[in-house]
C-alpha cells in the first residue's frame, strides 16, 4: 500500500505544471553552475603555480553543483511538500482517507516516499552530469557518491519536516511558508548558535551534518542524525493524523 501511495504521489507531481516547472528551473540553475564550474576549474588550475594548490575536478565540480543544489532544496522541498496533507484538508478528501482501511503510518510513509522519489531524480541527474566527465577526466566516484548521499539524506530530513508542517494546516501556501521558515532555522542553526556554550543547538543544524558528506567523510553519527531527524517528524505527522481521526 505504501508503494501504491508513493506511485500515486509521484504521478500527481508530474501531472501538474508545477512538478515540471520545478524540475525545469532546478535543472537550468544547476546546469548553469555545472558549466561555470567546469570553465572555472581549468582557469584556476592553469594559474596554480604549485602542485599543492591543485585540487581534483570531482571535488571542485561537486562543491559548485551540489552546493547550489543544497540551497535550492530550501525552496524546492516546501513547494513539493506543501500539498501533501493540507490539500487533502482543503479539498475535503481527508475524511475519505480517515475512513479507509489505510493506516496513518502507511499514508504518511507513502506520501513521504513519493516526494523523496521525485527529489531523488534531481540528485541523480547531478551525479550523471559529473560522471559524464569520465572520458575526459578522472572522477573520484566514492567521493561523488558520498556527497550525493549527504544531499539525499538532507532531502529526506527536510521532506519529513515539510510533511509535518503540511499536516498542521489546510492552506497549502501557509504550509509552504511554514516549511520554508522551519527549514531555514534548522539549516542555519550553526550560524545562529556559534558560541561554545550553545553547542547543543549547533549540533541540530542540518547543514552542519551535511558539510561532513561534502568533505567526502561518511560518518555514522551524521547518518544517524538525519535518520532520527526524519523519523521524529514522521512520528509527529502520524500522531497528528491519529489525533484528527480520533477527535476530528
Amino acid at each position: 500500500m505504501i508503494l501504491i501511495l508513493a506511485r500515486k504521489e509521484l504521478r500527481s507531481l508530474f501531472a501538474t505544471p508545477m512538478g515540471w516547472l520545478v524540475l525545469a528551473i532546478f535543472q537550468a540553475i544547476v546546469g548553469t553552475y555545472y558549466s561555470l564550474s567546469f570553465n572555472q576549474y581549468f582557469e584556476i588550475m592553469q594559474s596554480a603555480q604549485w602542485q599543492v594548490q591543485r585540487i581534483g575536478i570531482t571535488q571542485f565540480m561537486a562543491e559548485g553543483v551540489f552546493g547550489v543544489a543544497s540551497m535550492l532544496m530550501l525552496f524546492v522541498v516546501p513547494l513539493v511538500s506543501m500539498k501533501l496533507i493540507s490539500e487533502e484538508r482543503k479539498n475535503q478528501t481527508m475524511a475519505l482517507l480517515m475512513s479507509s482501511p489505510l493506516s496513518m503510518s502507511e499514508l504518511i510513509l507513502g506520501k513521504l516516499l513519493g516526494i523523496v522519489s521525485y527529489l531523488s531524480l534531481l540528485i541523480a541527474t547531478m551525479v550523471v552530469m559529473i560522471v559524464m566527465l569520465l572520458p575526459w577526466a578522472e572522477i573520484d566516484i566514492p567521493y561523488l557518491l558520498t556527497h550525493a548521499l549527504g544531499l539525499w539524506l538532507l532531502v529526506v530530513a527536510s521532506s519529513a519536516l515539510g510533511l509535518y508542517v503540511s499536516c498542521l494546516t489546510a492552506n497549502p501556501m501557509l504550509a509552504a511558508f511554514g516549511s520554508l521558515a522551519a527549514l531555514t532555522i534548522f539549516l542555519l542553526l550553526d550560524k545562529f548558535f556559534a558560541d561554545n556554550n550553545q553547542l547543543l543547538f549547533h549540533d541540530f543544524s542540518l547543514m552542519q551534518h551535511y558539510r561532513q558528506f561534502a568533505l567526502g567523510m561518511l560518518n555514522s553519527y551524521d547518518v544517524l542524525f538525519f535518520v532520527l531527524f526524519a523519523a521524529f517528524f514522521v512520528l509527529l505527522s502520524i500522531r497528528r493524523l491519529h489525533a484528527d481521526r480520533l477527535y476530528g
